[in-house]
């Protein structure tokens, strides 16, 4: 078994230790879409017409400000960071593949703010002015900077060993990056708001690049399960009293941000969407995630309150780009969801 920190040879693809990563890679890899396979002039003409409100466009905007801010954050602490920190080449090369498809749902915002004729400069750079984008994208930036400075050891001196402290800091941002900025944030970003335009008939091309773009974050998510299980197995002295502490209170600042971030985008309900609902969600989502790190419930009782999504975007059944109706294969533009 090849150690996930440790010195394995990154040349020495096969044979496999971690057998899931390859075939994480292959069904990522059979799911492979672009952007431009989607049709928005509906949308764009839509937004060019005098038929959204004023919140409506508040709402649309914030959410692709954060959104394409976050998934260049992601990219590159992907890239930057954890694949230089986790050794075996099975799951460095699934990180490649997952670092290329936040490019690819960059680019899938950037068509749409393209198509649409947006300023494209307020829309990048809306995290430097506006205080609740900047807070998330701050807090994120915590995670990759500790993880960092860890590798930082390990390249002045090779035959460093990681401590304990050091072990525990990765493993926090492992958790971080797959289950709160991922397997919250990204989800309720990606599943909520502009779903919701959707089902009212708004917004129904981008809703659709938002649904893709799901799909690839519930495989990361679930390699994220993977990985964060054998991480703890190959060091089980991580889990203290303290470290457990550490990670309720990580997930319970990710749902503070968020919900701060809603309250921002939609400070009063637009036709079946609300910021309670959303942070009720929001709460399910975190016990969902404490879950699978045998946690109790963070939150009990929290229900999902935008069940609507699921006969939108969870069904099993598939949907491919160049048709209307339902297929029966999964690749390409075929969708399917794991969580």
């Amino acid at each position: 078994m090849k150690p996930i920190l440790g010195n394995t040879d990154s040349l020495q693809l096969f044979p496999l230790s971690y057998n899931w990563a390859w075939e994480m890679y292959l069904e990522n890899m059979d799911n492979h879409w672009t952007p431009r396979e989607i049709q928005v002039a509906a949308d764009v003409a839509l937004w060019r017409s005098d038929s959204l409100s004023d919140s409506d466009r508040h709402l649309f905007l914030t959410v692709m400000e954060q959104l394409t801010t976050f998934d260049v954050q992601r990219g590159d602490e992907t890239a930057e960071v954890l694949q230089s920190i986790i050794d075996p080449p099975e799951l460095k090369h699934y990180l490649k593949r997952l670092a290329d498809e936040e490019a690819l749902h960059t680019w899938s915002y950037q068509f749409i703010i393209e198509n649409f004729g947006l300023d494209q400069q307020e829309i990048y750079s809306a995290y430097s002015r506006i205080q609740v984008l900047r807070d998330r994208v701050d807090f994120a930036n915590r995670w990759s900077i500790g993880a960092k400075k860890v590798y930082i050891k390990r390249i002045i001196n090779p035959d460093y060993q990681y401590d304990l402290l050091d072990r525990q800091v990765i493993l926090l941002a492992l958790i971080f990056w797959f289950f709160c900025f991922e397997g919250i944030w990204f989800v309720m970003g990606l599943s909520g708001p502009i779903q919701n335009f959707a089902r009212l008939g708004k917004f129904q091309g981008a809703a659709e690049q938002f649904q893709y773009i799901l799909r690839d974050e519930f495989q990361h998510i679930l390699f994220g399960g993977y990985l964060i299980k054998a991480y703890i197995d190959q060091n089980p002295d991580c889990i203290t009293p303290d470290f457990l502490d550490d990670i309720v209170g990580m997930f319970k600042e990710t749902v503070e941000l968020e919900k701060a971030f809603i309250e921002y985008c939609l400070p009063k309900p637009i036709l079946g969407y609300s910021a309670e609902a959303h942070v009720g969600t929001t709460k399910f989502y975190a016990n969902i995630r404490a879950k699978q790190l045998n946690l109790p419930e963070l939150y009990p009782g929290a229900m999902d309150q935008l069940r609507w999504r699921h006969e939108m975007m969870f069904s099993r059944k598939e949907k491919n780009f160049f048709e209307t109706r339902p297929t029966e294969y999964r690749t390409g533009g075929a969708l399917n969801w794991e969580d």
